[in-house]
């Protein structure tokens, strides 16, 4: 019985991730090209325009944009790498997850689950998206027309917008994308009996693929982290603009990561509590059982080796976790979220005593 999805189910139909996947362009061939591409933007078109160092008349030139060389020269090659990466990485946890569930649910979720993936929204929003950033660039670069080398000319500004587009299609469709990923697997983990673990077992192989996904689901937005990072701390902020892309960055990108175990934490809580339940009332009964053969010394003995072997598998029950993977991970998260602003802090801070 087929319990998988494949990348184009979880493509989707998002139209410009079928159009790549039909190209058969790999993720790093994709970043490769965005990297080309805004190498091309950034310095051979702002050379043969004359704009690409700084001079009487420019307001700003090409190579003293810190903002838009960190947007165009990493921001771009490594969000195309993930918005092509993503749907590889979502089709292994899925291929981790569903041979945990009954066989009778298998090809009731497999076909739910590509029928959640087969929907408009994801590209529509991206698409929405792209349209809104377009329209506020083009009223921005309006008033530079000339004077700066995105808007030198038209042609110069056209580029920049088109770029943008594509740069918060690819954004909003991961993001997207992840959403339906994590309520998805909610639902799933909803028909998964989870036990005790206080171990490896084969649940952690299938938790090992969520956190990985997970753990790369931070880093990208780490990327996007340190983008937000430089506007703010290198560029002049605009208010309220930038502080609530921060502030919608410091909750989002923590909360993307647990949320796809939310239902698989609530599966392994409820059967630690049934457990812990469970031992203490053999142990209670024991332990009265013991108090009326306290008198005989055979009993004793028998009792007391039981008594202590419930002890110790009430420790640890209690000690087993109710989140499916690592502290580590924890600090993998935090590094991934914060980094970004700890080391754009540290350049800003350097360039002012330097």
């Amino acid at each position: 019985m087929d319990t998988s999805i494949t990348l184009q189910d979880v493509i989707g139909r998002d139209p410009f991730g079928r159009f790549l996947f039909r190209l058969r362009i790999r993720p790093w061939q994709g970043a490769v090209l965005a990297l080309f591409l805004s190498i091309l933007y950034m310095f051979v078109l702002p050379a043969v325009f004359g704009v690409l160092l700084p001079r009487d008349g420019l307001d700003r030139s090409s190579i003293v944009d810190r903002v838009n060389l960190v947007g165009f020269l990493l921001v771009n090659p490594l969000v195309a790498l993930f918005y092509l990466w993503q749907p590889g990485l979502i089709q292994e946890v899925y291929r981790m997850v569903f041979p945990l569930a009954p066989p009778e649910m298998h090809s009731i979720l497999v076909s739910d689950s590509k029928r959640r993936h087969d929907k408009n929204l994801p590209w529509i929003l991206g698409a929405l998206f792209g349209v809104i950033v377009v329209y506020l660039g083009f009223v921005y670069v309006s008033g530079y027309i000339g004077i700066r080398w995105y808007s030198y000319n038209w042609f110069m500004a056209v580029l920049l917008q088109i770029s943008r587009f594509f740069l918060l299609f690819m954004i909003i469709v991961a993001v997207t994308r992840h959403m339906l990923v994590a309520f998805d697997l909610n639902r799933i983990y909803r028909h998964i009996k989870l036990p005790v673990l206080i171990g490896k077992s084969h649940y952690s192989a299938s938790f090992e693929a969520i956190t990985r996904y997970g753990l790369w689901f931070a880093g990208f937005g780490g990327v996007l982290g340190f983008f937000i990072a430089v506007r703010f701390l290198v560029s002049t902020p605009v208010f309220p603009e930038d502080a609530i892309y921060i502030s919608l960055y410091l909750v989002l990108i923590p909360l993307a990561f647990f949320l796809p175990f939310w239902q698989a934490h609530s599966n392994m809580s409820l059967a630690r509590e049934k457990a812990l339940a469970y031992i203490s009332d053999v142990l209670q009964d024991e332990y009265d059982r013991f108090l009326k053969d306290i008198s005989s010394d055979a009993i004793l003995d028998v009792e007391s080796d039981k008594i202590i072997s419930l002890r110790a598998m009430l420790e640890l029950t209690e000690k087993a976790p109710t989140w499916p993977y690592e502290t580590w991970d924890l600090y993998k998260l935090l590094v991934a979220t914060l980094s970004p602003f700890i080391m754009t802090g540290i350049g800003v801070l350097l360039d002012m005593l330097i």
